[in-house]
């Protein structure tokens, strides 16, 4: 009888009974080879983008962008040509460089969309004067104070996450054209400065409830707090890293507020509860590691798409649920709901 065997049965098979996957180039020469298809993919994916930008678009790619190219009119959302008898296809975006934004050629319209996103905004920051100066200038000793100490480093580090975040929601969707780029720079560029000082208001009730959750955490824990505090500390670097204000996005910092509100609530009440707490960290635990076995099973592309992220945050409105139900949940949560998310991505 034929058995199904699942991604995840596949990962416990031994070695000699895995497949071994092959890649070859067009003249037969083997590139790689490996058990892991992902990580296989994974590992080529630089080459296969150089690939197709060879094959359809060499003479579209650009670099040190300061603006939207002159030559550009349009940067098309797909490019394809027979080569060999084959249809290729390649998916143009707006890439970050850092100081400067590039035009590149993926393979997959996947790999392209987080790309497109992060390009679009640096372009956007580049175009538009920036408000760091005038917004720092604004702030009074006490802001200056709590705002100082932030997991970016610096004030003006934080003001700059905080403008990204800005832009991001003042342009929520990418545009293609110079017509396009021109109008939204024009309405970014008039709303910038207020929605940047918003943001940071907003980030500034994160960062005293993160100061609250600090000094609450105790530097030695006892050995019935210290499994709890090994998972609040983690909890923190997932949720309050370098670039966290860009990361959660302006619309969920209050939601990461109240997250940190609920860390503050489990502390209060651990030295008189560790085995309840211990048994609610089990329950995050299952669904914790459900949800991890969901990302290695996916390409790093459709692991950062918004349907998957969004299961991470409903793992932390089930830790409100669990340890500060009185703070409420942004949507109804639980487990059930939780493992129904993860079966529908892989369905």
């Amino acid at each position: 009888m034929l058995v199904p065997i699942s991604a995840f049965d596949l990962d416990k098979l031994p070695a000699h009974l895995r497949v071994t996957f092959a890649v070859e180039a067009p003249d037969g020469t083997e590139v790689a080879r490996g058990k892991d298809l992902e990580a296989l993919q994974h590992r080529l994916a630089g080459s296969a983008r150089r690939a197709v930008a060879e094959a359809v678009a060499s003479d579209l790619e650009r670099t040190g962008l300061r603006g939207w190219p002159d030559d550009l009119d349009t940067l098309p959302r797909r490019v394809e040509r027979s080569v060999g008898g084959h249809l290729v296809r390649g998916y143009p975006a707006l890439v970050d460089a850092g100081a400067t934004v590039d035009i590149k050629v993926y393979a997959t319209e996947a790999e392209r969309g987080p790309a497109m996103a992060a390009g679009t905004r640096r372009l956007l920051r580049l175009a538009v004067p920036s408000p760091v100066k005038a917004v720092e200038k604004s702030l009074d000793p006490r802001a200056r104070l709590v705002l100082g100490s932030n997991p970016d480093g610096s004030l003006v580090a934080l003001l700059d996450d905080c403008a990204d975040a800005a832009v991001d929601a003042l342009a929520p969707a990418p545009v293609w054209t110079r017509t396009e780029f021109i109008a939204l720079r024009d309405r970014v560029a008039a709303a910038l400065p207020t929605t940047t000082r918003d943001i940071l208001g907003r980030a500034q009730k994160v960062l005293t409830a993160l100061q609250e959750v600090q000094l609450a955490l105790p530097g030695k824990p006892s050995a019935a707090q210290a499994d709890a505090v090994a998972d609040i500390r983690a909890q923190l670097d997932r949720l309050v890293g370098v670039g966290f204000v860009t990361t959660t996005g302006a619309a969920r910092l209050a939601d990461l507020t109240r997250y940190l509100m609920a860390i503050g609530r489990r502390l209060d009440r651990l030295p008189h509860a560790p085995q309840a707490d211990r048994d609610r960290l089990q329950r995050v635990y299952a669904v914790q590691a459900a949800y991890d076995e969901l990302l290695a099973a996916l390409s790093p592309a459709r692991a950062a798409a918004a349907d998957v992220r969004d299961i991470g945050w409903m793992i932390e409105e089930l830790r409100v649920s669990l340890w500060a139900q009185q703070l409420g949940t942004a949507r109804p949560v639980s487990e059930q709901r939780i493992y129904r998310a993860i079966d529908a991505i892989l369905a």
